[in-house]
């Protein structure tokens, strides 16, 4: 079989573009939708089977990149970072080896399920996705840049670049929504459908705020019980004490991250738990912090596709009409060979 036909293939070829993709749509669940619709259905119909693709696609957001993501931004203020340049010096250095190994190891992992198994399972609605599919392929070229217009202002109106004209996220996202307003008018020469269309992001805005808000809420909660029992004290004296130094103490709280992410289905209540206490962490240390803001950042987005209560999962696992179990029984394995490739890495390069 050629390689350009083998379908494991074509499914790495799909989890490393997906990735691709996570530098602009940080919402792992508004990601799976998007290869739901688009490349569900070619991974199928190439021959693998509908858990293998959904498998793919609920675990292609293994790293929330700086300065799209909320969390990456945070996690780059606390280490004293511009987002971009936390993206740039060590997001992307780290995800480059860590994405091929988890495609590398999806193509291992779901051809042996496939074998296994004996049959493509389920096979989800395929004709509504082709309808939805066709649908999106009506829309204006121009819209498919629209998403990465805020990046592009920011990976030129930056510290690395501009040391005297920087932008922020904020800045970046509003004057992006103008332009693409403004496009879309022109489009659709009609200034109602546009206004009803634009509004979009300010309600969505406010529905993630919601959320946000809870989950800042519990995580604070959870923070201060940790500090309470005497958990972090603990771990720095254990650091200061035992020679775990940097990578030792890295590994150890992002494992507490990756534990609380797969228990409660949220990467971001888990980070922002415990992400604060790395600056006292890293001074008692004498590091800068960064290799430990890394692993337990990554953790947190990584090891959310092993989560059987995680929304992405119970999205994806509706998709394609099979128990959340069935996809994270075929996530786990690439998810941990990327987060111990993760550690690897960043204890190598920044440790």
């Amino acid at each position: 079989m050629s390689l350009l036909k083998n379908p494991y293939l074509i499914l790495a070829f799909v989890f490393i573009l997906g990735h691709c993709l996570g530098l602009v749509i940080t919402s792992a669940a508004g990601l799976a939708m998007l290869l739901i619709v688009t490349v569900y259905p070619l991974i199928i119909s190439v021959g693998c089977s509908p858990l293998a693709a959904a498998a793919v696609v609920a675990s292609v957001l293994c790293v929330g990149y700086a300065p799209a993501s909320g969390v990456a931004v945070m996690a780059a203020e606390l280490v004293h970072l511009d987002p971009v340049q936390y993206l740039v010096s060590y997001q992307l250095t780290m995800a480059a080896p860590v994405v091929l190994v988890m495609a590398l190891t999806h193509v291992i992992v779901q051809r042996y399920y496939d074998k296994k198994d004996g049959d493509k399972g389920v096979v989800a609605d395929l004709a509504e996705l082709e309808a939805k599919r066709k649908e999106i392929e009506k829309t204006p070229l121009i819209y498919a840049f629209m998403p990465i217009l805020p990046l592009v202002l920011l990976l030129i109106f930056n510290k690395m670049v501009y040391k005297t004209i920087t932008m922020n996220v904020a800045t970046a996202m509003f004057l992006s929504w103008f332009v693409c307003f403004l496009i879309d008018l022109v489009y659709r020469r009609d200034a109602k459908k546009s206004f009803d269309l634009s509004f979009a992001m300010f309600k969505g805005m406010g529905s993630i705020l919601t959320s946000t808000v809870g989950l800042i809420f519990v995580a604070a909660f959870f923070a201060k019980g940790l500090q309470n029992v005497g958990l972090i004290t603990y771990l720095i004296d254990v650091a200061k004490n035992c020679g775990l130094g940097v990578t030792g103490t890295g590994v150890v709280l992002s494992a507490i991250i990756g534990l609380v992410t797969v228990l409660t289905g949220s990467g971001v209540a888990a980070f922002t738990s415990l992400a604060h206490v790395i600056p006292s962490v890293a001074e008692h240390l004498n590091s800068d912090g960064i290799a430990i803001m890394l692993m337990m950042h990554t953790a947190s987005e990584m090891l959310r596709a092993i989560s059987p209560v995680a929304g992405v999962i119970i999205i994806v696992a509706g998709f394609a009409q099979v128990n959340p179990l069935q996809v994270v029984r075929r996530t786990w394995i690439p998810c941990v060979v990327g987060y111990i490739t993760m550690l690897i890495v960043v204890s190598l390069l920044f440790g």
